[in-house]
């Protein structure tokens, strides 16, 4: 967008007093404000950390390594939905490094930044009336982490696979994880659309898993006792592939061999089959966080190709492109959700209507919107594409933000944020 605008935005970026904290405190309050005001029962606020390699950015001071002597930094977030997988916002984000400028605090694991999470999601669920369901991968297996403070309105949804002894109330067995589903109740079957690896590409597939659940407790490492420290009665569902096809050629791509397994346990109830559902539906939502660092990264805005002096700076633009990123995957998941609702509720009226005067056509519906948008670079819907994914969108943002500057130019008025 020109050199002056890139001194001047990196130059905010660079201020010693600029923490990506700070940059993110009026994305993360509008975030709270738009889950309140969601019909949404549950919010899903998924957890997930993310790599970022900048070793080809030699001049950049205060990196640490990633892997081996790969340069970089880590970046974990905080994405929150709506129960249907609209994302809402970033509600939290940490950085660090490993050997660099912002290294993790001495006194603690790198395991601490899911209890920071959970702690961020704690904050802003107080006096709240929704429900908010921490979502995390296997990372997040960890005995403590269930134990730690929530509050009242806020459950745990984590997958586990350490091989724990688990007590099954109902069962009044004690046995390991991995043979636990002996003793779980059968809860039938639930269909839910995730991303998976096929063939060195990624694609979207619609999995049917079979449901087993039980209420259990987690015990504790053999030192503690189990009566002192085992967990508070948690659920834990176990869903197993049974079937899988891809979800836009519908071509079967089961595996049996290497069919999905997930042990969740949770503090969501049981009672009923639609509960076990739901919360099967739930985890399934937590894909969409590594959607959100796919747009920042290859995805749409490639973020590894950007150049600062410094990882302060770095992680301060890093803040403000996961605004941007969630506001093209906001756009993509309400695209596809429904593309007939109305275009306002994505778009600025005065943009609708220069989209209407450059397209020619109705920019009534999101649909309608969105490809005269992308029109701009392009973009023509086919078979099979019939929506423009992060990366068109992103391109056609951009070119748009050039036309706007062209037609206030021509309107001879200063162009509105």
């Amino acid at each position: 967008m020109g050199n002056s605008f890139r001194q001047t935005v990196a130059g905010l970026f660079s201020r010693d007093e600029m923490k990506h904290s700070t940059m993110l405190s009026g994305h993360v309050a509008a975030t709270r404000a738009r889950a309140q005001a969601s019909d949404s029962e549950y919010l899903i606020a998924a957890q997930d950390t993310t790599y970022y390699n900048y070793s080809g950015q030699a001049q950049m001071t205060g990196l640490g390594v990633i892997q081996g002597k790969v340069r970089g930094l880590m970046q974990h977030n905080v994405l929150l939905m709506d129960e249907g997988g609209q994302p809402l916002g970033v509600l939290n984000q940490q950085y660090w490094t490993r050997g660099g400028a912002m290294d993790w605090p001495s006194s603690q694991k790198e395991s601490q930044k899911w209890f920071n999470g959970l702690a961020a999601v704690n904050q802003q669920a107080q006096g709240s009336y929704k429900r908010w369901v921490v979502t995390a991968d296997r990372e997040s297996d960890i005995f403590e982490f269930f134990k730690a403070p929530r509050e009242s309105n806020v459950d745990l949804l984590v997958r586990v696979f350490q091989p724990r002894r688990v007590e099954v109330v109902t069962a009044g067995v004690v046995c390991p994880l991995p043979a636990v589903c002996a003793h779980l109740n059968d809860y039938g079957h639930e269909s839910v659309q995730i991303e998976r690896q096929i063939k060195g590409q990624r694609r979207t597939v619609d999995l049917t898993l079979n449901l087993q659940a039980a209420t259990v407790h987690i015990y504790p490492n053999k030192d503690l006792s189990p009566a002192r420290h085992k967990t508070q009665v948690l659920s834990l569902v176990v869903a197993t592939e049974v079937a899988c096809v891809d979800a836009k050629s519908q071509a079967d791509c089961f595996d049996a061999d290497n069919a999905l397994s997930w042990f969740l346990l949770t503090s969501l109830p049981i009672e009923r089959a639609d509960n076990v559902q739901r919360i099967i539906r739930f985890y399934a939502l937590r894909w969409r966080i590594e959607r959100l660092h796919f747009t920042l990264k290859s995805g749409a805005l490639n973020v590894e190709k950007l150049q600062f002096d410094d990882v302060h700076t770095l992680a301060n633009a890093l803040a403000f492109y996961s605004v941007v990123a969630w506001q093209l995957l906001g756009l993509t998941y309400a695209l596809r959700h429904d593309p007939e609702q109305p275009a306002k509720t994505m778009f600025e009226p005065e943009d609708l209507t220069l989209l209407h005067q450059l397209s020619a056509k109705p920019v009534n519906s999101l649909r309608q919107a969105t490809l005269a948008l992308t029109q701009l670079v392009g973009f023509a819907p086919s078979k099979k594409q019939p929506l423009p994914g992060v990366k068109v969108l992103a391109n056609a943002i951009e070119r748009f933000f050039f036309v706007k500057q062209g037609a206030a130019a021509v309107a001879n008025k200063p162009l509105q944020d």
